[in-house]
């Protein structure tokens, strides 16, 4: 066996539910294509069970915003350079970061600096925040595995010294394993308000304001959260008592394709929501400074990915202050009332969606992440001359 092609000693990371899920994939991938490939790292229970060596369970850890992070600086300072010190030890053939780019960019660098190859898998959004820091993504990374077909043109203008494969969003390919033929039912919304407790404490509340005006002029109106873990659900319970809402563990993408309309945090949610034809209104609201920041930050006009992709507002959004219950309940009403609003919306997100490749996503990833490895060994390989 040629030295490029033995078993190679890979490190992951991934920080937050969908970025393991979407890094388990890969590293599953990434054991069929390479039999006796070895992976560790950092990353949550998909990850543990596709046959990762998870050394630290992050998403155990999952913040939003700028806030939370400083609140927790202390911790992720600890995590951080406790995976380096693993790294400096074992010293992998190649880093594999999952999106989570506040953590995976910083240690990126430091990687950079011990002479270990990077490749990052669903680029952070340079392209939403500050088209200025796109320049440092070459000295941080090897190779960028983007899932949008866009992010490459732009990485092509932006950053033409990086190499960057386009490998598909695997979002589309696990959704179309998940598609039902279910008759939607006109007086179920759903609520979707994120994974994490620290934004569900945010985002849930104006939408359950906007669920009892909702029912004042609908009472037949039936609600129903997917939470994404039991500690998401407790929380949603404790939040909606009173509230005539069913909650959830689960389920999510089943809602989706039953509910005549819904409300939903910013997120892989939404871009699910758009697959399986549900309109919308996207909810987001962070903490003041994270949103002080970000306005300074952000150059896109929207925040739902959907409305990036298609360029314009196909759903509308309700950022910070007007995620107010009045605005969200006149917006959710209007898609309930009107099927030619509804279906209008529905045919947009479709041809949004249909810019998106899913099929092997995963696989795609593996092997080009697998391809550079084999390149960057027989770079080192090749006798100076």
């Amino acid at each position: 066996m040629s030295a490029q092609r033995e078993a190679p000693l890979i490190m992951m990371i991934a920080g937050e539910i969908s970025g393991d899920n979407h890094a388990a994939r890969v590293a599953s991938e990434i054991l069929r294509q390479r039999p006796g490939a070895k992976l560790f790292g950092a990353g949550g229970p998909a990850m543990k069970a596709a046959g990762v060596e998870l050394l630290l369970d992050l998403t155990e850890h999952a913040v939003v915003g700028l806030t939370d992070v400083l609140a927790n600086y202390a911790k992720f300072r600890r995590l951080f350079w406790q995976l380096v010190r693993v790294a400096e030890q074992r010293k992998p053939d190649a880093v594999i970061l999952t999106d989570y780019p506040g953590f995976n960019l910083r240690f990126a660098k430091q990687m950079k600096l011990r002479g270990i190859p990077v490749f990052y898998y669903i680029s952070p959004q340079v392209w939403a925040w500050g088209r200025g820091r796109v320049k440092e993504i070459p000295k941080l990374v090897d190779l960028m595995m983007v899932v949008f077909p866009f992010e490459k043109d732009f990485y092509r203008e932006h950053a033409p010294a990086l190499r960057v494969e386009f490998v598909g969003h695997p979002v589309v390919e696990q959704l179309s394993r998940d598609r039902r033929e279910v008759k939607r039912e006109e007086n179920l919304v759903a609520l979707l308000p994120g994974s994490r407790e620290a934004e569900v404490e945010r985002i849930l509340p104006p939408m359950l304001g906007a669920a009892r005006l909702l029912r004042r002029e609908r009472p037949g109106l039936r609600f129903e959260l997917a939470a994404a873990s039991e500690k998401v659900a407790a929380l949603a319970r404790t939040l909606a008592q009173g509230e005539p809402v069913e909650v959830c563990v689960g389920g999510a993408r089943e809602l989706m394709q039953r509910a005549a309309a819904g409300m939903v945090a910013s997120g892989t949610a939404t871009l699910e929501c758009a697959f399986f034809g549900l309109p919308y209104a996207l909810v987001y609201r962070v903490s003041w400074l994270t949103y002080a920041v970000a306005r300074w930050l952000v150059t896109v006009r929207h925040l739902g990915i959907v409305n990036v992709m298609a360029g314009r507002e196909i759903v509308p959004e309700f950022i910070q202050q007007r995620a107010q219950p009045e605005l969200l309940a006149q917006a959710v009403a209007g898609l309930l009332g009107d099927r030619g609003r509804r279906e209008q919306m529905q045919q947009e997100l479709a041809g949004a969606m249909a810019t998106l490749e899913g099929e092997r996503a995963a696989e795609r990833a593996a092997a080009a992440a697998l391809a550079a490895l084999d390149a960057a060994k027989a770079g080192h390989c090749k006798p100076r001359s």
